[in-house]
């Protein structure tokens, strides 16, 4: 890690992806590097506010070295104050991964599908509205156990064939809808799935922008 990560890369702190779609992202810089690993930030401003990131709460973190860009999961196990400067350090959760930004574009969508619990035989079927490389958010009737395996099964229509692929993930959040009380808004994961797969999704998703744009030109 120490060969990779040097003091002053700028880092960029993610929050969880909300029901919405939205996220958080707060920026500042490695002030430290401990022998055991941990990393020590500046505490991100935003508005002139320093954003006091919570205690034992999980994060994404990317960093911005000399190497290029790089994605791990962090939590942060304290915060001190040191001559005026609010300091945050983390714990590094995962090993450091060469980071795409493509592989989380989320494209907007209503495409039917069908998903089913790691535990169970019937397939029941959902509306995914946006999807990305990393995974998908969905509609269903029914609330979904957060950090339970799911199996999802969709038909992606791509330069005029259909392909199927099933996909592995794991609940992140399931909320009611706040306009449709009926309704669970989901967020799933994709967890372990074959690079073959995530890379279709990438390729599915900006050749399907492409259409839109070109529809939107009337080309």
């Amino acid at each position: 890690m120490k060969a990779i990560i040097k003091l002053g890369d700028k880092v960029e702190i993610l929050t969880d992806i909300k029901a919405d779609g939205q996220q958080n992202k707060y920026y500042s810089n490695v002030q430290e590097i401990s022998k055991t690993g941990e990393i020590t930030i500046m505490a991100p401003i935003e508005g002139g506010k320093i954003i006091p990131l919570e205690m034992e709460k999980d994060y994404g973190m990317c960093v911005y070295t000399s190497k290029g860009l790089y994605r791990c999961e962090v939590i942060v196990i304290s915060r001190s104050k040191e001559d005026k400067l609010y300091l945050i350090t983390l714990v590094i959760k995962t090993s450091l991964q060469k980071y795409q930004r493509r592989q989380f574009y989320r494209l907007k969508c209503m495409l039917t599908f069908q998903y089913k619990d790691d535990e169970e035989s019937d397939w029941k079927e959902g509306t995914i509205v946006d999807i990305s490389g990393g995974g998908i958010r969905f509609t269903s009737d029914m609330a979904l156990i957060n950090k339970k395996g799911i199996v999802t099964h969709t038909r992606f229509a791509y330069k005029g064939d259909e392909k199927e692929l099933y996909l592995p993930g794991v609940v992140v959040e399931s909320t009611k809808n706040e306009i449709n009380r009926l309704v669970y808004d989901n967020r799933i994961k994709f967890d372990e799935i074959s690079s073959e797969s995530r890379e279709f999704i990438i390729q599915y998703i900006f050749e399907e922008e492409r259409r839109r744009r070109k529809g939107e030109k009337g080309v």
